[in-house]
């Protein structure tokens, strides 16, 4: 019996590259396609059996390019930048690893709403300039105990980011589309409230949603205009739901204190992108959910959802992707 093709669009680094070789199930052969373009994807694709995809693009070309193919496998969660319908019209379902990364991202949630509260940013690099502003940097750096964290999507990143503040005493209040029971809400120590409101009475707004269609703009001129002068904005979920211009134009005329960004709408970001000469904002290159660990079990997860499928197994529905 011939082995089952997988190809695999983009590998970020030589690294990955042996993390994804050293994991291969048996009975499958892997092939690299460094498909860094879409028609090159489209060249790519056309005897695969499975595709694997980080975070290239597969658009409407190459999905349509995709024959011969059983699965479409995201490592990690977002499935935005694959055309999902027309794979659905195709018969492919496409899958994500759902909750690989959600540990990484959460924790560096976290991470980025201390960094912004206590203006690390600031410290580690005025120290390299040889300043020494110890005394400078108290003035608008606040401790995370006793403010209202406002979390904005309460899935999985959502509920442990919920956890983490309850250690800094934080209390935390939360909105998504589906209300938890009251059970839960009480089991995580969160309270419900619309998102007008959760904008218009949190110190910190932290967002842990998809992008669709109803999260698309999520946050623009009006909800930043909302938020307190004091407030803190942190988005490690998707650049789409916020309005990069209008919030890069709240933090200049410090319509609220600062934030967090780790995605941006053009990646790499440009030199002259507004946000990066801003001094209230911590920025990092879509890396909170980049850890050794969450690369592994992601790895591991979407070959195991590439084995259920040869098997004629079912897919968790937690990890199938709708059209958009």
């Amino acid at each position: 019996m011939s082995e089952e093709k997988i190809v695999f669009i983009d590998v970020p680094t030589p690294e990955s590259r042996k993390v994804i070789e050293g994991n291969l199930p048996p009975g499958f052969r892997l092939i690299f396609a460094e498909a860094d373009t879409e028609e090159k994807a489209a060249a790519a694709v056309p005897e695969a059996d499975y595709i694997l995809i980080w975070s290239a693009y597969l658009g409407t070309r190459a999905v349509s390019a995709a024959r011969k193919a059983r699965l479409i496998q995201k490592v990690g969660e977002g499935t935005d930048r694959i055309d999902v319908a027309t794979a659905v019209q195709m018969g492919i379902p496409v899958a994500k690893t759902a909750g690989s990364n959600s540990t990484s991202v959460a924790e560096f949630a976290t991470l980025l709403i201390l960094a912004a509260m206590r203006r690390l940013s600031e410290a580690h690099t005025s120290m390299l300039a040889g300043k020494w502003l110890k005394w400078e940097l108290r003035r608008n750096s606040f401790e995370l105990r006793g403010k209202q964290v406002g979390i904005v999507g309460l899935g999985k990143i959502g509920k442990m980011v919920a956890n983490h503040m309850g250690g800094f005493g934080a209390p935390v209040v939360y909105y998504d589309l589906y209300r938890q029971p009251e059970t839960e809400e009480a089991n995580l120590g969160v309270e419900y409230r619309p998102l007008d409101e959760l904008l218009a009475t949190s110190d910190v707004v932290t967002l842990h949603v998809p992008l669709t269609s109803a999260t698309r703009g999520l946050i623009g001129r009006r909800e930043l205009a909302l938020m307190k002068p004091t407030a803190i904005l942190v988005n490690t979920c998707r650049a789409a739901v916020v309005d990069e211009q209008a919030l890069a134009d709240a933090l200049r005329e410090r319509k609220i204190r600062g934030a967090g960004i780790d995605v941006f709408a053009q990646e790499p970001v440009p030199a002259n992108h507004p946000l990066l000469s801003l001094p209230n904002v911590v920025v990092s290159p879509h890396c909170a959910g980049a850890t050794e660990d969450a690369e592994l079990e992601g790895i591991r997860h979407a070959y195991a959802n590439i084995v259920r499928v040869s098997e004629g197994q079912p897919l968790d529905p937690a990890d199938l992707a709708a059209p958009a």
